[in-house]
Formats: structure tokens, C-alpha cells, sequence
């Protein structure tokens, strides 16, 4: 499987994308917001999964917390890195290539997604397919941003990535903010849509407008 937008996050993945402000920087940032959400709202030992997972900065947090992670991600050179890191840290995450929209047989108890929505092709159908690997009140965790609008940094990574979108962008969202993806969400039937961006005081993408965190649930039976 390979295409401009897949070699794009190979690429990025071999040049150190760990390293940009986002990334390690935010590791702490996020573990103290994210950890203590998904204990409180699905409990300890929880089966997740991270979709989208890149290095797999959502899954080792999670696995740290003691969680049972799947980390799932389309770019081979991502999710190379992301087994590099977890093997490192002791982590025992299981790691599987493959695309939003067709994730692993549940259930899950949790599913968590940083950043994918806005580069997906079929936003609404990888939506669809959360809701059908969570089990009944199981908790969607997304985060994301109007990337649209981001300021993309230096000029080599802006070139790279214009190259690699050029001919997918204009069929891509390139961004949401809080009330899109909740629109988004609740046409899949997802409840319970609540707003977590208040968790963080300090935005992790400041190059980025929109940053929002959103959590719901599938419906309970």
C-alpha cells in the first residue's frame, strides 16, 4: 500500500517527527490529561485502540497506564518507529498496519485518535467503523484541529507536504474544530458528545487554531 500521502508520513517519520514541538515536548502534557480522562471514564485495563496511531504517542501512554493497546496506522515508516519506541519503553502493544476505516475486530473499550479526522478521505465511514469495534457505551477520545489553517513551519516540510497533498486535498476535510467533529460523530450515532478541551491550559499545537479534544460514547444497550 503505498500513495503520495502515505510516502509523505514515511518520510516525515525518518526525519525525527518525534522530536517537533507536538510530539515528545507534549509527551507530559498529554499523559496528565489523557491518562486520567480515559481512567475515569472507562477504567483501568480498558482494551484500546489508537487509530491513526503514528509513533504510537497515544499507545504508550495508554500501555503505560496499564491498558491493553492496539495501535494501528497506514504508514509502515510510522508505525516502524512507533515499535522501535514501545519495545524500548517495555510496553507490550500490539502493532498492525492498516487504514482508519478498517480497523481490528473488537470490541474495544476505548478507541483514541490524535490528529487523523482531517486527513482521512472518507472521514465519516473511519467514524462509522469506531462505532462498530466499541462495545455498547464504549468511549471515543478524538483531538484534532483546523490544520487547514496551520502554519506548517519550515519551508522543506511545507514543500513536502503541498508535493504529497496537492492532488488529495481537495477531496480531504484539512481540518475540523469541536463542533464539526461533533456533528461528524453524532451522524454516526455516537452520544454523550462532550467538550475536553478545557482539560489542557496550554495548547500543544500553537501553530495549529482549533485544537480540541472530544470524547463520546456508543449508545448503551
Amino acid at each position: 500500500m503505498s500513495t503520495p500521502i502515505i510516502d509523505y508520513w514515511n518520510d516525515r517519520a525518518r526525519r525525527g517527527y518525534d522530536r517537533q514541538p507536538g510530539q515528545d515536548p507534549a509527551r507530559d502534557l498529554w499523559a496528565k490529561r489523557l491518562g486520567p480522562l480515559v481512567a475515569d471514564l472507562a477504567g483501568p485495563g480498558a482494551r484500546v485502540l489508537d487509530s491513526g496511531c503514528g509513533t504510537g504517542f497515544l499507545a504508550r501512554i495508554l500501555a503505560a497506564d496499564g491498558h491493553l493497546v492496539t495501535g494501528q496506522d497506514a504508514s509502515p515508516g510510522m508505525l516502524g518507529v512507533a515499535e522501535e519506541r514501545g519495545a524500548a519503553e517495555g510496553l507490550d502493544v500490539r502493532w498492525l498496519l492498516g487504514t482508519a476505516d478498517e480497523p481490528p475486530a473488537g470490541p474495544f473499550d476505548v478507541v483514541v485518535t490524535r490528529n487523523v479526522l482531517w486527513t482521512l478521505p472518507d472521514a465519516r465511514r473511519a467514524v462509522e467503523s469506531w462505532a462498530e469495534v466499541l462495545r455498547p457505551g464504549g468511549l471515543l477520545v478524538v483531538s484534532d484541529g483546523r490544520w487547514n489553517a496551520a502554519d506548517a513551519g519550515d519551508s522543506a516540510t511545507e514543500q513536502r507536504f503541498g508535493a504529497s497533498y496537492a492532488d488529495a486535498a481537495p477531496a480531504l476535510p484539512m481540518g475540523f474544530d469541536f463542533a464539526s467533529c461533533a456533528e461528524l460523530v453524532g451522524r454516526a450515532g455516537f452520544v454523550e458528545r462532550t467538550d475536553r478541551t478545557g482539560l489542557f491550559d496550554t495548547a500543544p499545537y500553537p501553530s495549529a487554531p482549533g485544537f480540541f479534544l472530544l470524547s463520546a460514547r456508543t449508545p448503551r444497550r
